[in-house]
């Protein structure tokens, strides 16, 4: 017993680090911590959502104390109350209670469509329970407003009564993790899927998958940069420009934060550019051999004639 409740501690401490030392890391990867620290597993869709936060498309929600399991939950001895103030599940009605007995076995009849999967979601939700993918709780859809699932629950903790509160999409109480749901449901997942047994720490298990998450998050990055860069034009990529001239120097520090002004201000040119440009266009449009045949024929032909040989030379 007590080496169980050193285990614990332990976890307990692990946990508190970990969250103390996410403070500093980035956005995204303190949304990975809050996400795995109630799932398994982390999606394709949640790769995807840190990508999203990491180039700035989206704000992500940061791990808190609110979302760290407590690790005594699946040791202390935990049972249901009751379950009321259903509000926006399926079409159960309002203010119904469901209760338990606080020892012995409940049994909860109903027929065909009187509600008792819309409770048993209801828990799964609230406690622990390997539901399957887009298991989620709907509204009354002939209602005539709809609203966000939530509900109320009475549990004891060794004897003592605690009642919280739940709306879907939020945490619930760390301690309902004790107790353990199971239908028809939950059922296939443990017999159609594949079910490792080796068991992890919950503080490693985080860690780990916060590692992979990394791993997945620069693939898909490296995956970005790689097409954008493909779709970027060879005057970009591969500039014809001198790298040491103004222009040259603004192609290769092009970025996210380069000045559009900066930019249009060499896209152009300035008045003395343009004189000499218009200058440098007359001179090679020019015959030579004409401009000395003309020169030849005017007074001091000979001294002209002279110097444009020096300039052609």
């Amino acid at each position: 017993m007590e080496a169980q409740e050193n285990d614990l501690s332990n976890e307990a401490a692990a946990l508190a680090d970990i969250l103390k030392w996410s403070a500093d890391l980035p956005a995204w990867q303190r949304d990975a911590l809050r996400r795995l620290c109630g799932q398994s597993n982390l999606e394709a869709a949640d790769i995807t959502a840190f990508v999203g936060i990491c180039k700035g498309d989206a704000a992500g929600v940061p791990l808190d104390a609110s979302h760290v399991r407590d690790p005594a939950a699946s040791h202390a001895v935990v049972s249901l109350g009751a379950l009321y103030g259903l509000s926006h599940v399926n079409a159960l009605a309002a203010g119904e209670r469901l209760s338990f007995g606080k020892s012995g076995l409940t049994v909860i009849y109903g027929d065909n469509g009187a509600g008792k999967s819309g409770y048993a979601r209801v828990l799964k939700q609230l406690c622990r329970a390997r539901s399957p993918k887009g298991d989620a709780i709907l509204p009354n859809i002939y209602a005539a407003s709809s609203g966000t699932p939530s509900a109320s629950v009475d549990f004891f903790i060794g004897g003592q009564k605690r009642s919280t509160s739940w709306t879907q999409g939020s945490a619930p109480d760390p301690m309902l993790s004790a107790v353990s749901v199971f239908d028809s449901r939950t059922a296939n997942v443990h017999v159609e899927n594949t079910n490792d047994l080796a068991y992890t720490p919950l503080p490693l298990r985080i860690l780990a998958g916060l590692a992979q998450a990394c791993q997945d998050v620069k693939s898909k990055l490296a995956a970005e940069i790689k097409a954008l860069q493909e779709q970027t034009p060879a005057i970009l990529s591969k500039p014809e420009c001198k790298p040491d001239t103004l222009v040259g120097k603004l192609i290769a520090g092009l970025s996210g934060k380069t000045k559009p002004e900066s930019v249009e201000k060499l896209a152009g040119l300035t008045a003395d550019e343009e004189a000499r440009l218009q200058t440098l266009n007359t001179d090679l449009a020019s015959d030579p051999a004409r401009t000395v045949r003309e020169r030849q024929q005017q007074p001091h032909g000979w001294l002209m004639q002279s110097r444009l040989r020096c300039v052609l030379r």
